[in-house]
C-alpha cells in the first residue's frame, strides 16, 4: 500500500492490485452502448496529461468498470459528466470540512476539490462494485467537462 496526498485527501492505495483489476476488465461501453457513456470512452483520450498522468498514476484505466453519468450540455459545447471508480485501498485524512455529518436525516454531500481542472471527491460509501473487486476498497468521484465527439 502507498499512501498518495491528492490536495487535502491522503488515501493509501494499492496501485498493483489496482491495475491488475482494471488491466482483465471490461470498457464501459460493454454493460451500456448509450451515446454518452461512447462519448465517455471517447473522450478518454482527449484528457489532459496531468489527468491520464493521475489515473495511471492510481492504477485506473478511465475507460474501463467506472460508473458514468452525464448531466447537460454547457453552452461551450462539452458536457458535464459524473464518474466514479473504484481503488484497492482506504481514506487516511480527508479535508476537515468533509467529514460526514447528518442534516435532517441525510448525509452531507461530498466535498470535490480541483484537481488538474476536474473536480474529485473520495468516499467508502461504495456502489456498484464489481464482483470480485478485491478489498478495501473506497470510491474515487469526480465531475469534470469533457467534449462531444460523437457525430
Amino acid at each position: 500500500m502507498k499512501q498518495m496526498n491528492i490536495d487535502s485527501w491522503l488515501i493509501e492505495i494499492d496501485i498493483a492490485q489496482t491495475k491488475e483489476f482494471y488491466e482483465t476488465y471490461h470498457f464501459i461501453t460493454e454493460d451500456c452502448g448509450c451515446d454518452y457513456c461512447t462519448n465517455f470512452v471517447l473522450a478518454c483520450d482527449t484528457f489532459s496529461p496531468e489527468v491520464t498522468d493521475l489515473f495511471h498514476t492510481l492504477g485506473i484505466d478511465p475507460r474501463k468498470e467506472g460508473e458514468v453519468s452525464e448531466f447537460m450540455k454547457n453552452e461551450d459545447g462539452t458536457h458535464i459528466y459524473i464518474a466514479f471508480y473504484h481503488l484497492v485501498g482506504k481514506i487516511i485524512e480527508r479535508p476537515e470540512h468533509s467529514q460526514p455529518t447528518k442534516k435532517n436525516g441525510e448525509d452531507s454531500p461530498l466535498l470535490f476539490v480541483n484537481v488538474h481542472g476536474f473536480e474529485i471527491s473520495f468516499t467508502e460509501d461504495l456502489s456498484l462494485v464489481p464482483d470480485g473487486f478485491p478489498m478495501p476498497t473506497i470510491q474515487m468521484e469526480m465531475q469534470l467537462n469533457i467534449p462531444w465527439l460523437l457525430t
